[in-house]
């Protein structure tokens, strides 16, 4: 009896130091980290070591990060985030915000129509936020081997800097596998940059308040160069050899060079302006389009060219079926 509750013992003392060694504040490049906040951000040392202990291994994340939803061709991709919902209830989100959206337009040139379609792609207009709590996202990546790790330890920085400024306990924020926050979506820096309070409350509140979401993503768009009234992309079609080469240097070109290379417009834009080929792959045949600054402009939100494909595409959609009803 008393061998048993040796061993019983010895089993409790041993889990007890491999949970210990398995917290994230018994690391010692997270320990390497506080000590980087409390000097350069009089952070309380204590408080950090605290808060990292309660961090929680998320294989999850980890697996997710590797595997994003970008990596799938495009037919699949639009099949996401193209939809017959996301159309509808992105004409419901405008109709209901029809205010908001107007004056964003008025202040910042971004069309209600991107920004609809940014909340739709983003997070089902509000209704998919993320359920992985954000510090315990930006740890665990920061501190991967994830060849991105760096940009994320950064992103930890902001975001313990952002919940500071904001009062808020870091423990019970919320967002995405990849420690995004809110309706659209901002990673930390974005969201200290970016986010404003559009809805003059006081406060910005990025997950609950739909009118601080709209003006952030119109500021968002308008800092990174928007330009109003000029297109996103247009349909193409390719004929020869030399668009391969195109597709490889990614250059853009003046509208009114493309069809030297057999590169035929399927749409109207200003000749002067610049595109870059896109080839997206379909499920038959290959899409091609023309895609122009704003295509870019998107791209900064999120680097794929299928995201931007996707929000460009629902955007139109959303866009003509609200202008049907």
């Amino acid at each position: 009896m008393v061998r048993k509750v040796l061993i019983i013992l010895v089993l409790v003392i041993f889990s007890q130091v491999s949970f210990a060694t398995e917290s994230f504040g018994n690391r010692p490049e997270v320990q390497a980290f506080i000590k980087h906040m409390v000097k350069k951000y009089k952070f309380n040392e204590s408080y950090l070591i605290v808060l990292f202990n309660s961090v929680k291994v998320r294989p999850t994340v980890i697996k997710s990060i590797q595997a994003p939803l970008e990596i799938n061709p495009w037919h699949k991709y639009q099949m996401l985030f193209v939809t017959e919902w996301r159309i509808r209830q992105g004409v419901a989100f405008w109709n209901k915000y029809q205010d908001a959206l107007t004056k964003a337009e008025k202040i910042y040139g971004i069309p209600a129509k991107i920004i609809v379609a940014t909340i739709g792609v983003e997070t089902k207009y509000g209704q998919n936020n993320g359920n992985y709590k954000v510090i315990d996202a930006l740890t665990n990546i920061g501190f991967s081997k994830n060849p991105r790790a760096h940009y994320f330890r950064q992103e930890l920085e902001e975001f313990l800097l952002l919940a500071r400024e904001q009062h808020i306990d870091p423990l019970k924020i919320y967002g995405s596998y990849a420690g995004a926050i809110g309706q659209p979506q901002f990673m930390p820096s974005n969201y200290r940059s970016y986010a404003v309070n559009f809805s003059g409350s006081g406060t910005i509140d990025l997950s609950h308040n739909q009118v601080d979401v709209i003006g952030s993503i119109a500021n968002y768009y308008k800092k990174h160069g928007w330009k109003d009234n000029q297109p996103v992309a247009i349909p193409a079609t390719v004929t020869g050899y030399h668009y391969t080469k195109l597709l490889a240097s990614n250059k853009a070109l003046p509208l009114s060079d493309f069809t030297d290379l057999g590169i035929y417009p399927r749409g109207y834009a200003n000749e002067d302006l610049k595109a870059k080929l896109i080839e997206l792959k379909g499920s038959y045949r290959n899409e091609y389009w023309l895609g122009f600054h704003n295509f870019d402009v998107i791209k900064r939100y999120n680097t794929s060219t299928l995201y931007a494909m996707a929000v460009y595409q629902l955007s139109e959609y959303i866009d003509a079926v609200r202008g049907r009803s």
